[in-house]
């Protein structure tokens, strides 16, 4: 005889059942991270990349604020750098204004089954650095060595809200090539 257990939904608060049998509920746990099911169940999770030719010192080289109305956060998961020839010390900050001078950048989705359009506006310096903002926080600081690459794990722990924005700044090191990309999704 099969089992049933009636719950309330987190999400839409309405009644849901589960089932079961042999006096076992047939459920599974939630053991990937939370932007697995944001890019399975919702597609709100993207990436935004650049690749910079000539990355200066003080350069803002990637921009990415939140432009949801509906309340959704932009958390940021990962944010990856890389520098060629030269060493650089990079900079992970929130950052005001309006950015300006750089490349229109389109965060990519990252379910292409069910893709979506990110609630962003986005930048990247290809070759022309961002201009109008400024760091009113930082969230970590980076130094990648001559042709190195890190990864910044953030954890999840960054959250952007309405009308607010992430930026990455080379903030000091001699001219070089620099890429990357920010990994982020709304919840």
């Amino acid at each position: 005889m099969a089992q049933e257990l009636q719950y309330t939904s987190d999400k839409n608060k309405g009644i849901e059942r589960a089932r079961g049998s042999d006096h076992r509920l047939n459920v599974s746990s939630r053991q990937d991270s939370r932007s697995y099911y944001n890019s399975r169940d919702e597609s709100q999770t993207f990436s935004l990349t650049w690749d910079d030719p000539s990355s200066e010192a003080g350069d803002y080289i990637a921009y990415w604020k939140n432009t949801d109305t509906t309340g959704k956060v932009l958390v940021i998961g990962t944010v990856e750098l890389n520098c060629f020839s030269n060493a650089g010390h990079f900079v992970i900050c929130r950052v005001s204004g309006t950015a300006a001078s750089g490349t229109t950048a389109t965060p990519f989705c990252n379910n292409q089954s069910s893709p979506k359009t990110a609630q962003a506006t986005a930048m990247e310096s290809a070759g022309t650095a961002i201009t109008g903002l400024s760091c009113v926080g930082k969230f970590d600081t980076v130094l990648v060595s001559s042709d190195g690459h890190e990864e910044i794990n953030l954890k999840d722990r960054v959250r952007i809200g309405q009308d607010q924005a992430i930026a990455i700044q080379f903030q000091s090191g001699t001219t070089s090539r620099t890429t990357g990309t920010i990994h982020g999704y709304y919840e």
